[in-house]
């Protein structure tokens, strides 16, 4: 009994022994450990010990090994270059809240090159006009007729007859438009005309009338229609 009361106090004594010297030689490598430059963090990379260093612009910084930015206390730390380890800096690149809105995103559109505007088509002057003509004595369809710019067919789709032409009335006599032939005459288109009486009586061609006036290739000529010709 004696003997097992003596193994149990010399093993607190070893053990006491123990703790004191791991205690002394924690202490003894604490205060001998040279202190860390201020906001560098201790890191193992690919089996080397770097240290992590803080900027305050969001930038990690490894700078090489432990023991080249470990140096005597109040000593700042430098940055290894020639030690052989890659120096490499991490920058936080700050988010951008995204843009929600199709209106905040600004967008050239092409400018649209402007159409200019179709010219007015020229009105054409109708073919036809009437004149006052007051009526004299002894008048009759035949002689009003001789005017070259109306005929007795025109004046008969006007309503214009013998019975019509009464002394001192006005009747409003049809007429070639002189402004549907500029720098040419019209001509009322009688019975019994052809292409080639009309151009044989103001000294042109039949060619030359169907070119003037559009007419078709077998140069038909209508009776009461206007035509243009050469002045005399």
């Amino acid at each position: 009994m004696q003997k097992v009361q003596s193994s149990i106090i010399l093993l607190m004594i070893f053990m006491a022994v123990v703790f004191g010297v791991g205690g002394y030689l924690i202490l003894t490598y604490l205060q001998d450990r040279p202190d860390m430059p201020e906001g560098t963090i201790p890191q193992t990379v690919n089996d080397a010990e770097v240290l992590l260093t803080f900027n305050p612009e969001n930038a990690v910084r490894i700078v090489g090994p432990a023991s080249a930015a470990i140096g005597s206390p109040g000593q700042q730390a430098q940055p290894a270059i020639d030690s052989g380890v890659a120096q490499t800096e991490i920058t936080a690149v700050p988010t951008t809240p995204a843009l929600d809105s199709a209106a905040q995103q600004q967008t050239e559109l092409p400018t649209a090159t402007p159409i200019p505007p179709m010219p007015e088509p020229t009105a054409v002057p109708p073919k036809i006009t009437t004149i006052p003509y007051p009526v004299q004595s002894g008048d009759s369809l035949y002689n009003i007729a001789r005017r070259t710019d109306t005929s007795i067919a025109l004046m008969a789709e006007y309503g214009i007859s013998a019975t019509t032409l009464i002394p001192g009335t006005i009747i409003d006599l049809p007429i070639g438009n002189p402004a549907y032939c500029p720098g040419r005459q019209p001509y009322a288109v009688g019975e019994g005309d052809t292409a080639f009486s009309i151009g044989r009586r103001f000294g042109i061609s039949a060619e030359d009338l169907q070119a003037i006036n559009g007419l078709d290739a077998s140069f038909t000529v209508k009776v009461a229609d206007i035509l243009c010709v050469p002045t005399n």
